[in-house]
């Protein structure tokens, strides 16, 4: 499987970018600060990079010279800049793309392709198993032992999301941030009471709604096996 580094520090663009290059069946990692991406890159070797610009601590600027260095790969810059100098410089630091975030997903797909950077055939029936929990991207639901939760698609964005964060305190800061490109503000309730719909809906499969657990005054953690 071909294998995607993102370098973005905007979690709401980060994640969608990860979930749509996953459908597309590339495996995908992020890195959410430059200080952290040469030794990301190191680490797993990537087949393509996408690189913001504007990012905490180092600039992609500064990051794609020194990837140059040792990274044959190809590197795409993926900015909100509509600046041509700043595309000029791109280039010039070894850049093998550019392509603005407003663009359609799409295009950036071609893109990658262009590059020569294919992912494997798409099967109609992948699943992403945590243990004996199956999510299904192309139904946008999750099934135990064959019965469906029958989630709705803001809730399997929710539980999945959780999911992939398994073993960290997810705050809803950071769920509103994701999914929904807002602040949380300290009162909005949505997420609990999508929460609550979730685990309702795990225990009608027979599952424990402790799989979604509450950690207080801090957020969620996905918690399966229940321990």
């Amino acid at each position: 499987m071909k294998k995607v580094l993102i370098i973005e520090d905007d979690n709401l663009v980060s994640f969608s970018l990860k979930v749509q290059l996953e459908n597309k069946g590339f495996e995908v990692a992020q890195v959410f600060n430059g200080s952290a991406a040469i030794r990301k890159v190191i680490s797993i070797n990537p087949d393509i990079i996408l690189l913001d610009i504007n990012l905490p601590d180092k600039n992609g600027f500064e990051i794609c010279q020194e990837l140059r260095e040792f990274y044959q790969g190809g590197i795409v810059f993926l900015t909100a800049s509509d600046s041509i100098e700043a595309e000029v410089t791109s280039f010039g630091l070894g850049a093998d793309d550019y392509v603005n975030k407003k663009a359609p997903f799409e295009i950036l797909y071609q893109r990658i392709k262009r590059l020569g950077v294919r992912p494997k055939a798409i099967d109609v029936n992948q699943v992403i198993l945590f243990d004996d929990i199956e999510f299904q991207p192309n139904n946008a639901d999750c099934y135990y032992e064959g019965q469906a939760l029958r989630l709705t698609q803001e809730e399997y964005e929710l539980f999945y999301f959780i999911a992939t964060k398994r073993g960290e305190i997810v705050s809803r800061q950071l769920i509103l941030k994701v999914l929904k490109g807002a602040d949380y503000n300290g009162i909005d309730r949505s997420i609990d009471i999508k929460i609550a719909r979730i685990r309702r809906k795990l225990k009608r499969v027979g599952l424990s709604e402790q799989i979604i657990k509450s950690v207080r005054s801090k957020g969620y953690q996905f918690n399966y096996p229940v321990h």
